[in-house]
Formats: C-alpha cells, structure tokens, sequence
C-alpha cells in the first residue's frame, strides 16, 4: 500500500470514529431532552396539585376557625346570661339555638364559594361545668365563710378562661414568698404541686411560678398597683408570661386552692369543669346574689361534629370548643 492510501485509509477510519461520536452525542442528547420534559411535566402536575389541595385546605381551616370562634363566642354569652337562672338544660337549649343560627350564616357564606358546609347540631355533645366568680373588686381573695386558704374547685379535670384583676397586699421575693397571695393547683391522685404567687415589689405586681419539687421563679412583673392575670392564657396585662404553663406537671383532676386570700384583693372568673360537686357551698356561694364569691351553671365545653367540603377536598371532623382553655 502506497503512501496515499495508508492516508486513505486512516481519514476513513477517523471518519468512522467521529461518525459513531456524533451518533452517541445526538442520542444523549435526546434521551437528556426527554428527561427534562418528563422532569418538567411531573413538577408541573405536582405544582398543580398542591395548589388546589392548598385551596381546599385554606377554606376548610377557614371555616374550622369560623366555628370554633362562632360557637365559643355562643358559649360566654349564653353562660354568661344564665348567671342566676341556675337552669343547665337551659343554657344548652339556648346554645343548640344559637349554633343552628350560625350554621345558617356559615352555610350561605360557603355557597357563595362553591363549597358546602354544615354543622350537625343534633351530634351536638356538651360537658357541663360551673362559672365560679368574685365580682366585688374591694374584696379580698377569702371564702364565703371568710376562709383566707380554701378550694375554689375540687375534684375538676379542666379550668379554663381563669383571669383575675388582682391588687397584691404583700411584698416579697422569691424564696421567701410563704405569706403572700398563692394560687396552689393539686393533682388529687398523686399530691402534685404547681404554685403561682402573686406579690408586689419595688412599685411592682410580680408572679412567681414553683413546679412541684422546684424552686420558686419570678417569671413576670407589671409596673402599677393592680394586674390583670390570666393564668390559663398565660399572660400578664395581655403580654405573654414566659414560664407561666398552667398546671405544668398535673395531669390527672386536680383542685384549685388559695391560700393567703387575705394578701390580694380583687376579681377573678373561671370555668371548672363538673357539675355541683366541684365546689363547696360553704365557700362558694351556689346563688349569685347571696355575694362574691358564687358559683353559676355553665356549658363548659362543646363537641361540635362539622363537614366542609369543596371540589378538591372534603374535611369532616369533631371540633372541640372550650373557649379560654389553656393550649386550645
């Protein structure tokens, strides 16, 4: 073979190879194309699906919070007018009304978006509880009977929507806080202690919580005389007190004591869980106008079964109401 065809021959063979090169490089390239169209169409349908479960579940939430605000708003004002009637089966009549009412508003306002909505007021269930008050701001924080330690509740397995406008009458500081106002919440079965105090220091009201075992903590403090102390929301003066977790540590019925009553004066209202049993009318007045302080029938929660639905979703559920409950 002369020179020229051995050039022949290898420009025929480097022909070969970049031929074969750029048959594997189209090829990829297609299978990449593919790929990316596949990718593209699967994060497109992904997208899509989020978006209208997204949809669904805002209206469902939405309407979740429209009852649990609706109800818990019927529930205060038909126990607060039933203060004095000492009628239960009343209170629950006029709340099954009331919710009837507000399933017709909720209805209207979920059709105009396409949605149904109901609530299922005959599955409506209810747990009783007794609205137990003092009313008479320049009384001290004693019984009936004028006990200054006393239970205010016994024997309940929930309080909620406990708030108290309270003026302290004792200084102190933590360590040193046995003589000042104390609210003492007791697990009856196993003796667990949760403790908050409440005193005044330098031209402050303060509040120092003491877990069962632990040591007492100042957790917050308000300039002026007189507070406003929600323990089961966990605020003082409507500003979130770190540390303040009521009932921390009691898991099981507990009773709700003062002790030193007579070292703070002022208001406080909360809802127990039970019937009659969770006070005593020795030291809670069972009729409202015999004086502070008095206890009063009560709706203390309700189970409210609801179904919402839309065309990419449909929520059916129980909903819990107990407004002023802590954590819910």
């Amino acid at each position: 073979m002369n020179t020229l065809d051995r050039i022949a021959g290898e420009q025929t063979s480097e022909d070969r190879r970049g031929q074969l090169v750029l048959v594997a490089g189209l090829a990829l390239a297609v299978i990449l194309v593919a790929f990316v169209l596949l990718a593209n169409t699967a994060i497109f349908t992904e997208n899509l699906a989020t978006r209208d479960n997204g949809v669904g579940e805002h209206d469902a939430l939405g309407y979740r919070s429209s009852v649990v605000d609706g109800v818990g708003g019927i529930v205060d004002r038909e126990n607060e007018n039933a203060v004095g009637s000492d009628d239960y089966d009343a209170v629950r009549s006029n709340i099954n009304d009331s919710v009837g009412a507000l399933d017709e508003q909720l209805r209207g306002a979920a059709a105009r978006s396409a949605a149904s909505a109901r609530i299922n007021e005959s599955g409506l269930t209810y747990t009783e509880g007794r609205l137990i008050r003092q009313t008479d701001s320049s009384r001290e924080f004693r019984a009936a009977n004028g006990d200054a330690d006393w239970a205010v509740v016994t024997d309940t397995d929930g309080v909620r929507a406990f708030a108290m406008d309270v003026d302290p009458l004792a200084s102190g500081s933590p360590g040193s806080l046995s003589s000042v106002f104390t609210i003492i919440v007791n697990d009856t079965s196993d003796g667990t202690e949760w403790r908050v105090y409440v005193y005044e220091t330098g031209g402050d009201v303060a509040v120092a919580v003491e877990p069962d075992g632990g040591s007492q903590t100042q957790v917050c403090a308000v300039a002026g005389t007189t507070a406003t102390l929600d323990l089961t929301a966990g605020t003082l003066d409507g500003e979130a007190c770190s540390g303040l977790d009521w009932a921390a540590g009691v898991t099981d019925e507990y009773s709700v004591q003062f002790a030193n009553g007579d070292e703070a004066q002022g208001t406080y209202d909360l809802t127990a869980a039970g019937g009659s049993s969770v006070f005593d009318p020795t030291l809670v007045n069972d009729d409202p106008s015999s004086g502070s302080p008095y206890a009063a029938d009560a709706v203390y929660a309700v189970d409210v079964p609801v179904r919402f639905q839309t065309p990419e979703l449909e929520y059916a559920a129980t909903i819990r109401v107990a407004p002023g409950e802590h954590d819910a």
